[in-house]
């Protein structure tokens, strides 16, 4: 069983979480205002939960902030695991266009590296010690 103060502190962290997810670059007014919108309640009492200031939340608003807050996350993870693809699909895109043309004439796996001119590059890894 969880008193209220930890009931107030988990509210705040997860709404902490939610207007995150709203976008850098708000001043803390309009974010108080589209928490209120998205918890349906007024100004205030986003503000109250923003700051932590209830000593008692009702349960009703700790309810809605659950149900945002699972949908938040939800969102979130889709958003990152669609650019995850996305640099995927860019990445394996880069490395078609670009491999043939970087290649120079070096055979993979040889361990000796060339230029184009086949000569071959010093490396440290082979450098003589002193």
């Amino acid at each position: 069983m969880q008193t209220a103060e930890a009931v107030t502190q988990d509210a705040q962290t997860k709404v902490r979480a939610i207007c995150d997810a709203f976008g850098r670059n708000l001043c803390v007014k309009e974010i108080i205002s589209r928490l209120a919108r998205l918890l349906s309640i007024t100004d205030r009492q986003a503000k109250s939960v923003y700051y932590g200031e209830w000593q008692m939340m009702p349960a009703f608003v700790y309810m809605r902030i659950l149900t945002e807050y699972r949908s938040t996350l939800k969102r979130l993870e889709k958003r990152a695991e669609q650019e995850a693809a996305m640099y995927r699909a860019l990445n394996q895109e880069m490395e078609q266009r670009w491999d043939a043309s970087f290649d120079c004439g070096a055979q993979r796996g040889s361990g000796k590296k060339q230029s184009a001119a086949g000569i071959k590059l010093f490396s440290f890894e082979n450098a003589p010690r002193s």
